[in-house]
């Protein structure tokens, strides 16, 4: 699955260009909510990075496809932990940062001349780049750092998941826009859990 989705963004760059009335590209920048599925707590983030916009063709008038390759943070806390093969209880923290490259399929409805409504959706990957985790026996008061948890495999490297976003644009090149990302793999080896993000970005394209 992560293969074909890797392929499925390649294309889009690659392919739909040819196809398109009119290509952008500018910068987007935002806030992450992460709020990971299972027993633990979100964190703030950030995304930041270019995007790029390809409007379809006069008969698909209307229509547009974007994609983006972003830095970005899914911070996570779990609440206190007893491990009983250690009695100890345990607490974790940690602030991974992916390349995301999310490809999505939307549709723009002009209100008038200076303002434009969209919506957005369509499938996102995650590469893991690096992210520092603390682990704190509180029991002891030990900490232990991993300074790379993709490295130290204390995260899965890779993510998949899908996406949505409503906005408005602005003078034909400010976006403002909101979107929630449902990671589909969890984000570890042994435990079913899942990135769960709420971003709201704003974006220039020339």
């Amino acid at each position: 699955m992560m293969k074909k989705l890797v392929m499925l963004a390649l294309l889009s760059v690659l392919v739909l260009p040819s196809m398109a009335q009119e290509f952008r590209m500018g910068a987007t920048v935002g806030l992450n909510v992460n709020a990971p599925s299972g027993d633990i707590k979100g964190q703030a983030g950030f995304n930041a990075g270019l995007k790029a916009e390809l409007g379809l063709p006069e008969a698909a008038k209307g229509w547009f496809m974007d994609f983006g390759a972003l830095l970005s943070s899914h911070g996570w806390k779990n609440t206190a932990y007893y491990d009983h093969a250690t009695q100890m209880q345990l607490v974790w923290k940690a602030t991974p940062y992916y390349l995301s490259i999310p490809v999505h399929a939307g549709y723009k409805f002009s209100c008038n001349d200076n303002l434009k409504l969209f919506a957005a959706a369509g499938p996102y990957i995650n590469i893991g780049l690096f992210g520092k985790q603390t682990t704190n026996a509180t029991l002891t008061g030990t900490t232990t750092v991993s300074s790379n948890v993709f490295a130290d495999k204390a995260q899965e490297r890779f993510d998949w998941g899908l996406g949505f976003r409503l906005g408005a644009e602005l003078y034909d090149h400010w976006q403002l826009s909101v979107g929630y990302d449902w990671g589909m793999k969890s984000i570890f080896n042994k435990t079913d859990i899942r990135n769960r993000t709420l971003s709201v970005s704003c974006a220039y394209l020339f």
